[in-house]
């Protein structure tokens, strides 16, 4: 379940030329390269629906519960509510500090090209 490092830059590549493709059209990329690793798309499958579970756990306003921090020994999952841990607490809080801060970035870096874009735009309406 992995790329040679080559076939992974050939195909970030091909995005240089496209401003668009379709999901399926990557995968199609990716196949010919995919390497499979049962044990690990078995490890990572488990994961994922773990992750998925925790998250489904929600209170009576729909607020998630349980919350993936890093932890001394990998992932950790942390049931806020029950939690009288600070340091796990502050885990939770800082996961969600570095996360709100990463989609606030990428939210100021889309909203400069949308601008950029809806500026070419008005430049071809007529007044």
């Amino acid at each position: 379940m992995s790329l040679i490092k080559k076939a992974r830059q050939v195909i970030v590549e091909k995005f240089e030329d496209r401003p668009k493709m379709s999901k399926q059209e990557l995968i199609e990329e990716i196949r010919p390269h995919y390497l499979v690793d049962m044990e690990k798309l078995i490890e990572q499958d488990l994961g994922r629906l773990a992750n998925r579970i925790a998250a489904s756990v929600k209170d009576k306003n729909g607020r998630r519960e349980i919350f993936a921090v890093k932890d001394k020994d990998g992932r950790a999952l942390v049931y806020l509510e029950k939690c009288n841990d600070i340091h796990d607490v502050n885990k939770v809080y800082d996961s969600i500090k570095k996360s709100h801060s990463g989609f606030s970035n990428t939210m100021k870096k889309v909203n400069k090209h949308r601008k950029k874009v809806l500026g070419q735009m008005s430049l071809f309406k007529e007044v």
